[in-house]
């Protein structure tokens, strides 16, 4: 059984009023935990209505969000404990932050969990270390810490409560190329200390080739496409036909192959990139010598 099933999930804006506008149409999906997984689109691609249903944020207009097989919605008096195993980061986190100092921020959740005080200390401490935040920094308001600072502090404060499936909107909007990487690297080692499912949406294709297992496309509300990074990355023309493009590497390597250069296909990143050059650069260079 998987963790999180969706089915025939659709939802309306303002229904029955002239305004009314259909978001997401008849979503079927499934993840388990360990999985990481790139949900990319479009603005407007219904990804952040659809995530905001998987941990009842948002109630379907119809269909069903299933944990562990049971209707995530079937009491409704519980939906917070639903909130508690499916963690969701927004978008700028950090205009979330509101407590006196970074520790009780990320304490917030834990504590309303209900956990002993010791239990609460270790989490934060232990996810802090994880995402980088010193103990100096945990005895700052947030609001006195970079913006750098103050994203690893609120995404610190959803894993503290360590959910079983942790879900990120753009986890890396604004943030430079050294604060990207440290904020997906710290996202996979979470995955690989927990086993927890991972969703991350981003606008970054390359970003989404270094660090997902699996792709999901939204198009139009939809499910364009769900599959393996290859699956999805190896049609370039049905992801332009939608306003999406492969990484730039890709497309270089494509053109290479177009024009009869030995190089495989299934380059991503630009660390792939790299593996494939050096070795025939070398062997170019030894055939001159």
């Amino acid at each position: 059984m998987s963790l999180v099933t969706v089915k025939d999930l659709s939802y309306v804006y303002s229904p029955g009023t002239p305004y009314a506008k259909t978001a997401i149409h008849d979503v079927n999906l499934s993840f388990d935990k360990g999985e990481i997984i790139g949900v990319i689109g479009h603005t407007g691609s219904g990804k952040s209505t659809l995530i905001q249903h998987l941990n009842g944020l948002i109630r379907p207009t119809s269909g069903q969000v299933l944990l562990d097989g049971r209707d995530i919605w079937a009491e409704p008096k519980k939906i917070r404990q639903v909130r508690f195993r499916v963690g969701l980061v927004f978008q700028y986190p950090e205009y979330q932050l509101f407590a006196e100092t970074a520790y009780k921020d990320i304490a917030f959740g834990p504590v309303n969990m209900g956990l002993p005080e010791d239990e609460v200390d270790r989490r934060v401490r232990r996810t802090a270390q994880m995402v980088g935040v010193t103990d100096e920094m945990l005895e700052k308001s947030p609001f006195d810490l970079s913006g750098g600072e103050k994203r690893r502090v609120a995404i610190a404060g959803v894993m503290a409560m360590e959910p079983e499936a942790l879900i990120l909107d753009e986890p890396t909007a604004g943030l430079d190329p050294a604060g990207r990487d440290m904020i997906l690297s710290r996202v996979r080692e979470y995955r690989e200390q927990t086993g927890a499912a991972v969703l991350i949406v981003s606008h970054s294709m390359e970003d989404m080739a270094r660090i997902a297992e699996k792709i999901l496309v939204m198009n139009e509300g939809r499910v364009f496409r769900f599959g393996s990074v290859e699956e999805v990355y190896s049609q370039p023309e049905e992801l332009a036909a939608i306003g999406l493009n492969v990484p730039q590497v890709t497309r270089i390597f494509m053109g290479l192959r177009q024009n009869g250069l030995p190089v495989p296909g299934g380059v991503y990143t630009v660390e792939r990139a790299k593996e494939v050059l050096l070795p025939l650069l070398s062997k170019g260079g030894g055939a001159h010598a």
